[in-house]
Formats: C-alpha cells, sequence, structure tokens
C-alpha cells in the first residue's frame, strides 16, 4: 500500500573536525490512520515471511531517488547516509548487483552510502557476510559493523571482514556512566577498532553524562536521542546543511 516512510538519524564526531554530515536512514510504516509504527511493530513479520530482502531494496531505492532529486548535490556527495542489510539480503546473490545498479543510475558518488550489517548476521554465515561485505568495499560503498556486542562475541573475526566503522550495541552504552563493565567493554572496542583501523560509534547516546563518558573513553562517533531524534528524511534533505548538530554546540554543553 505505499506506507513506508524514511527517517534518518544524525550522526556527529566527537573529536577532530570531521564535519561531514552523516545520518542513518531508518524505516518506518503509517497505519490505516496515518499514525507512524517503528520498526518494532511490522519488522519481526516481515522477517518471517522471507520479505526483508525486498524491503531493503525498497529503502535503497527511495533512499537514492529522494537523494538524486536533492538540489544541492554537491553537499549530498559530501555526506554520509549509512543503510542496514538484513541476513536475508545478505544471503541474497543478486542484492550487491541492485545496489551497484542503484548506485550507478542516480549518479551519487558510492562512498556516499554506509551500508551496515549486524554482527548476529555476521557470525551467522561468516563466509557469506565476507563476500557481500568485499563486494560492497569493490564498490568503493563505506562500511559499518551493527550491534557490536550483542553476539557471542569473538573479536577474532574482526580481521577477516573489511569494515570501517563498528557501532557499539546501545544496551553497553545506556548504562556506561554507573556500569564499570560497560565501561570496560566500551573502551576495550575502542583500543580494538584501532588497531583495525576503523572508527566507534555510539548507539543511544541519551544524555550529556553518557556524552562525555564516551568522549573520555575515546569513542570517535555517537548517535541517539541527545544527538537528535529520527526525523523524516524528507525534512533532513530540505534542511539539508543546515540544521545539524556540532562539535563545538557538543562541546559547550559538556565542557
Amino acid at each position: 500500500d505505499n506506507r513506508f516512510v524514511l527517517y534518518g538519524q544524525q550522526i556527529v564526531p566527537l573529536h577532530g573536525d570531521d564535519n561531514r554530515p552523516r545520518f542513518e536512514i531508518l524505516l518506518r510504516m503509517l497505519d490505516e490512520k496515518g499514525g507512524i509504527l517503528s520498526p518494532d511493530r511490522f519488522l519481526s513479520a516481515a522477517e518471517r515471511y522471507q520479505m526483508m530482502s525486498s524491503i531493503d531494496r525498497w529503502v535503497f531505492r527511495e533512499t537514492t531517488r529522494m537523494l538524486g532529486e536533492t538540489e544541492n548535490q554537491l553537499e549530498i556527495n559530501l555526506a554520509s547516509f549509512s543503510v542496514n542489510v538484513s541476513t536475508q539480503s545478505m544471503m541474497d546473490d543478486e542484492f550487491t548487483d541492485f545496489v551497484e545498479q542503484r548506485i550507478t543510475d542516480s549518479g551519487i558518488a558510492a562512498d556516499t552510502f554506509c551500508f551496515e550489517i549486524t554482527e548476529t548476521s555476521v557470525l551467522r554465515n561468516l563466509q557469506r557476510a565476507q563476500q557481500l561485505l568485499h563486494r560492497l568495499q569493490k564498490l568503493g560503498c563505506r562500511l559499518a559493523l551493527d550491534d557490536f556486542g550483542t553476539g557471542q562475541c569473538s573479536f577474532a573475526y574482526l580481521k577477516d571482514i573489511p569494515v570501517q566503522y563498528i557501532k557499539i550495541d546501545g544496551t553497553f552504552v545506556r548504562d556506561i556512566v554507573d556500569n564499570p563493565l560497560s565501561l570496560a567493554i566500551v573502551e576495550s572496542v575502542g583500543r580494538i577498532a584501532k588497531v583495525i583501523n576503523a572508527h566507534t560509534v555510539a548507539e543511544y547516546v541519551e544524555n550529556d553524562s553518557i556524552l562525555e563518558c564516551l568522549r573520555d573513553a575515546g569513542i570517535d562517533f555517537a548517535q541517539g536521542y541527545r544527538i537528535g531524534k529520527p526525523r523524516p528524511f524528507a525534512d533532513i534533505l530540505t534542511d539539508f546543511g543546515t540544521a545539524t548538530v556540532s562539535e563545538a554546540e557538543l562541546l559547550e554543553v559538556t565542557s
């Protein structure tokens, strides 16, 4: 019924002068009355009925369409938009061909896109994950390992997958201020990421105390309600380049 809607959430740097606009693309659905349904209301059914690859394609098709229709293409190509890839798409032999065709047709630079694959998906089938990630890397796309720390984690596989970003799961970020174990885990992920030349992104950053703790721990990027709530992607593109949180604004609050 064409009731899917794209939202976006900002990702900001915690150190340095990296001012490249970054957003994660998120999916929402409209109910019969036009209300917004969050992914937990429909994605489990989509997974059960093997529809995730079709949904992933819709998300990327709509993302490239909307970006292609945005007036300031120079700014778009200097930004980064993260798109989630499901396990079902990872197992789909034709998914990367679809991505390549959409990038070619849109005329948008491949490194504008960062594809996120969850740690759980990688651990389910490391070989297929490697194939997908290497093909996307060959296209020139950026890559991220999402929800890191939620699986039966072994750091050993990190050396075998070509990711530029590791997104630390929010379960460790939410209580980082009060839980020494969570802090130790976050700090260890940060150190390991530097060894493999990857950047770290903390999800679910909800307040100033968490933000300051992450900065002290050396985490590179932050995402969460303290930075900004998800907004309709159309609104983000309308305000593109103006309505974003800067590192200077974050420093004012936490210094």
